[in-house]
């Protein structure tokens, strides 16, 4: 089956701005270059799915080209691709449509949700608001990261791992940005209620971090994390398959300690630490911005939290696409993703704009103000400023219902339960926590069938079912709330 080679336009328009995620696929998911070892067994789908935990890649897959510009030889062969069946009865090129059509149709609500969050009124902390801003700057450097995978190596980025974890780490540097302005929020907002459970109290009584250091932490973590990715890639796959068959004895005795061998596409450690890392960044933010409303008294802010929770579940999903080793069958979850980054962006416009309509900001759009300001309004602007009048201690009273003492304890509660710490301190404690996990993830996958025996619905249940609990988790807690205000 010929496979289409989409243009560098194709690739840009696909480019996502899901929270943790895989960039949209420009053709079928297929393998890098294998990690050679010693075996001649055939590719991985080229055999029945009994067998398929017992392939290793051949040696006799792999081209050694005199040049400095290696392109790689896939370890699926078209032909093979042939055979994957989908089990919804779509072929690759429409998914790559569809995919790329949503992912293309994300950017205007996320500029939508800028523009309204950027109001002043609003009160949104500037470096949180930053870090909103700067998710910009992933999608866009993702894009040539993603047109140099195709054109250089003919597949996608997701499988090109040395490039695939340092587009990623943008993505852990906007939700660092975040989770570090949502706490000087918190702090500034508890100063200005007069210090009850101000900066002091906050911190434990010391003296809250200065910005400066915050920044060059999360600059440095995002610095790191890329390197680190660099170096190992290359170091496991090299630069080249005439360097990888020199690695192959040693990766070869590493696999004989699982079940199964590791494919030669499966993300390196940092990559897998950039991606859960996102994913518990993004609901520690939750946490924080919402308890931002309660401090701030803009309950609408809770809103705000809600919206997120969709961008969640698109993370969630580009992680279980990796789970399964990016497997061709599971077209239909990277064309999820894309459909939940939609809707997540517009929920946060949405609740981006019941926030500056709640703080008496000027909504309307900017060709709108310039006919209102032809026609004068202030009458229109005293509305607002009454609007805008929202008493901070109003609600400060229910700040501490999201605390761990809630009957359902989630991730976003690491904010409040690690509030004692400096900013900084709470960045090396997320890098630990997600290096953790990603090690679980990685090599624990190894361990058991499922991810190498692809299932979408199995797939669909891995994304939904966290999401639901997270949603479960928020509900429950809206209901306490409700229930103390009366």
């Amino acid at each position: 089956m010929a496979v289409r080679r989409p243009s560098p336009c194709t690739l840009a328009s696909g480019v996502a701005l899901g929270v943790a995620g895989v960039r949209p696929r420009t053709i079928v998911a297929r393998a890098l270059p294998p990690r050679v070892r010693t075996s001649t067994r055939p590719s991985l789908l080229a055999l029945p799915k009994h067998h398929a935990h017992r392939v290793v890649p051949a040696r006799s897959q792999t081209t050694t080209i005199p040049s400095r510009r290696v392109r790689s030889v896939n370890a699926v062969p078209p032909e093979a691709l042939a055979t994957v069946v989908d089990p919804f009865g779509v072929s690759p090129e429409q998914w790559e449509l569809i995919e790329g059509n949503l992912f293309g149709a994300s950017l205007l609500p996320y500029l939508a949700f800028l523009y309204f969050l950027q109001m002043p009124e609003c009160r949104m902390p500037p470096r949180a608001l930053f870090g909103f801003k700067f998710l910009l700057v992933f999608v866009f450097g993702t894009i040539p990261c993603a047109i140099y995978a195709k054109l250089q190596y003919d597949d996608i980025l997701a499988n090109v791992d040395w490039l695939h974890g340092p587009a990623e780490s943008l993505l852990t540097i906007t939700n660092l940005l975040i989770v570090v302005g949502m706490r000087e929020g918190l702090r500034a907002a508890r100063e200005e209620n007069g210090g009850d459970g101000g900066s002091g109290d906050y911190l434990g009584g010391r003296k809250p971090i200065d910005g400066s250091s915050v920044g060059g932490a999360i600059l440095g973590w995002g610095a790191g994390a890329t390197a680190t990715t660099l170096a190992l890639a290359a170091a496991a796959n090299g630069v080249g398959p005439a360097d990888a068959a020199e690695a192959a004895p040693a990766l070869a005795e590493l696999s004989s300690l699982f079940r199964h061998a590791e494919p030669a596409n499966a993300l390196s450690l940092p990559t897998w630490i950039i991606h859960v890392s996102s994913l518990i960044e993004w609901l520690v933010a939750m946490g924080l911005i919402w308890e931002y409303a309660d401090v701030t008294g803009i309950r609408a802010y809770k809103g705000l939290t809600w919206g997120m929770v969709p961008s969640h579940a698109s993370g969630i999903a580009a992680c279980t696409f990796h789970l399964f080793y990016n497997a061709p069958q599971l077209s239909a979850i990277v064309a999820s993703q894309a459909g939940l980054t939609v809707i997540g962006n517009a929920t946060c416009a949405v609740a981006a704009y019941r926030i500056a309509k709640q703080t008496g900001a000027d909504v309307r759009m900017p060709w709108a103000k310039n006919e209102g300001e032809a026609t004068g309004g202030e009458e229109e602007g005293e509305a607002r400023a009454e609007a805008a009048a929202v008493s901070p201690a109003a609600a400060v009273g229910g700040a501490d219902e999201l605390g761990v003492e809630s009957a359902l304890v989630g991730w976003e509660n690491l904010g409040q339960a690690w509030s004692a710490d400096s900013d900084a301190a709470l960045v090396v404690k997320l890098a630990v926590v997600s290096a953790a996990l990603s090690a679980v993830v990685k090599w624990g996958s190894l361990a058991v069938d499922f991810p190498f025996e692809p299932n979408v619905w199995l797939a669909f249940a891995v994304v939904f079912g966290p999401t639901a609990l997270n949603a479960t988790k928020w509900g429950q807690i809206s209901k306490e709330e409700e229930a103390a205000d009366r």
